[in-house]
């Protein structure tokens, strides 16, 4: 049997054989490969693109300008090379080079514009022409039929989810074109303006469905942008409000470090999003995803689907509430109650104090006394703390133990348990988190009532 390899020309052939693809450019893009591409190939290959059907009428013109350049100089200079340059990225939907970008951005990995990068860091215009020719004749080219600066139509883009290698339980949720073009990941769903983490998706658990389901119900719907159709009415995505409600001085800021008057918003428990039928949505859309012959679920699927199942916008209410952690945090405080130990009083509100810095690592710590304290760690009273980075970990006796190594975000009756029966030594080392999980999105599961 031949091996499934893809040449060069053999992908040459494959896009010019595509629906509406009709620029004959096998010949260049080979040359292109092996950066032995003549300046009159490459107007060529532009000319070609610039008279094609398929390509959108202001992209035909700004590559009419690179010809017009070419014909009036020894083409390209390294000022006619930046301006193709920048116009690639603008066509990618990412920003132009610079030196505060280390490199070509993961979600972009399959575009071939690090090659640009290094023809402009070493000024050889052969190789620049290659790069350019290669990017603007592959899987760019399918970008050049929208608009310029015009972002992918609703019914563009479908979902596709792919297994972790050491996991089959775990998915990675990718968006790509119509004919397979691979764009961006679906990321962790999170206030508007906060740090984008992406990661795989569990399908094991309850929780871990549905924070899949709303991911890709939140991406479909625009995420928490202001003007998405999945952004909370009240905060308009950013999860927090300046306080405007006279129960106030009974919440603690969470998760952002603005402090002051800013406070989680009531209407979406700081998520930034609506209520979103994501239950519903997990077992109508889930099981095409995770399809072993690599199914996909269109975006113009689940926008139709939504139209018919989502709930109406709640009314706008200034009012804000306690924040996720302060809920999580909450819970584990009972449940430690609840396994005979006795929270100490302190200064703070309920006896803990929330910890949390920039970067959204949230914490907390509270010490806790009694008879069940002095019997599991021999001591009056002890520390316990949590980091969402580190897991949960008690001090007061010279040392610290984490009483949960494996688990970051626990469930709250899993650390009573883990309190009354401390382990006796540290455990594994503490690493960064996995890349499965999101703290943020971890102790959403654990608010009441259900998130959306």
């Amino acid at each position: 049997m031949p091996k499934n390899r893809t040449t060069a020309q053999q992908r040459a052939r494959q896009i010019q054989r595509a629906p509406g693809a009709r620029l004959p450019y096998g010949k260049a893009l080979e040359a292109a490969r092996r950066r032995q591409l003549h300046p009159d190939q490459a107007r060529q290959a532009l000319r070609e693109l610039a008279e094609a059907d398929d390509i959108a009428l202001s992209w035909r013109d700004c590559l009419r300008g690179h010809l017009a350049t070419a014909d009036r100089a020894d083409w390209p200079t390294m000022e006619d090379a930046i301006s193709w340059c920048e116009d690639l990225y603008v066509l990618s939907g990412i920003p132009s080079p610079a030196e505060a970008l280390p490199g070509i951005p993961p979600a972009l990995r399959y575009f071939p514009l690090d090659d640009l990068r290094a023809a402009l860091k070493t000024g050889t215009a052969r190789d620049y022409l290659c790069a350019g020719v290669a990017a603007l004749t592959g899987p760019l080219r399918h970008l050049l039929r929208r608009p310029y600066l015009a972002r992918p139509r609703e019914d563009d883009v479908t979902y596709q989810a792919r297994k972790a290698p050491t996991s089959p339980s775990r998915h990675l949720v990718t968006v790509h074109t119509l004919d397979g073009l691979h764009i961006e990941d679906v990321s962790f769903p999170r206030p508007w303006g906060t740090p984008t983490t992406t990661g795989y998706f569990t399908g094991e658990t309850i929780h871990g469905r549905e924070d899949l389901a709303r991911a890709v119900l939140a991406h479909a719907l625009g995420g928490t942008e202001p003007t998405s159709r999945a952004s909370c009415g009240t905060c308009h995505g950013n999860g927090w409000l300046t306080a405007m409600d006279p129960e106030h001085d009974a919440h603690v800021p969470a998760y952002r470090p603005d402090g002051g008057h800013v406070c989680s918003c009531g209407g979406c428990r700081g998520t930034g999003l609506r209520p979103l039928p994501v239950q519903l949505f997990a077992a109508t859309f889930l099981r095409r995803l995770h399809a072993r012959t690599g199914s996909e679920v269109s975006r113009r699927e689940i926008l139709e689907w939504t139209a018919e199942h989502a709930p109406a916008q709640p009314a706008p209410r200034a009012r804000c509430a306690e924040g996720p952690q302060d809920a999580y945090v909450r819970q584990v405080v009972d449940a430690v109650t609840n396994a005979g130990f006795t929270p100490v009083r302190t200064g703070a509100p309920d006896g803990y104090e929330l910890d949390f810095d920039e970067q959204g690592v949230l914490g907390a710590h509270f010490a806790v006394a009694g008879e069940a304290a002095l019997r599991a760690f021999r001591t009056d009273s002890v520390l316990l703390f949590w980091f969402s980075d580190r897991g949960w970990s008690v001090t007061g006796f010279g040392e610290v133990r984490r009483l949960l190594p494996e688990d970051l975000v626990p469930a709250p009756h899993a650390v009573a348990q883990a309190l009354a029966t401390p382990p006796t030594d540290e455990g594994p080392s503490a690493g960064p988190p996995p890349f499965h999980l999101d703290p943020y999105t971890a102790v959403l599961a654990y608010l009441a009532p259900a998130h959306p």
